[in-house]
């Protein structure tokens, strides 16, 4: 009987596995009709912002996101709560600039 069960959420895993499989390529290019560009924009900003919260979620951590679009005149600050920005934004600027550039990814430096 044990044997059934771990077989089972085997085959669970197993299905979650395929239906999370990687999409195809994106063809990445300027999108040149302005609602369109919009409406992606707002579309993928509503993805990143939950992806903010499955990952803090998951990973049991306090996370935010400062984003700034051409589209809104204001700066857009998304996190769960209040307290959670300002213990994010307290910790990144309580680093020295050594700390901060010791995880700094650029494309000069990826590459």
């Amino acid at each position: 009987m044990g044997q059934l069960k771990v077989t089972h959420k085997l085959q669970q895993l197993h299905v979650g596995i395929i239906l999370t499989m990687p999409r195809s390529k994106l063809k990445l290019a300027f999108i040149k009709n302005n609602k369109a560009r919009k409406n992606s924009f707002m579309k993928r900003k509503e993805c990143l912002k939950n992806k903010l919260k499955e990952v803090s979620i998951l990973c049991n951590i306090e996370a935010c996101v400062i984003m700034y679009s051409s589209y809104e005149p204001k700066l857009e600050v998304w996190t769960e709560d209040n307290t959670a920005f300002q213990n994010v934004l307290n910790a990144f600027l309580t680093k020295s600039p050594m700390e901060m550039g010791k995880f700094l990814l650029n494309q000069d430096s990826y590459i």
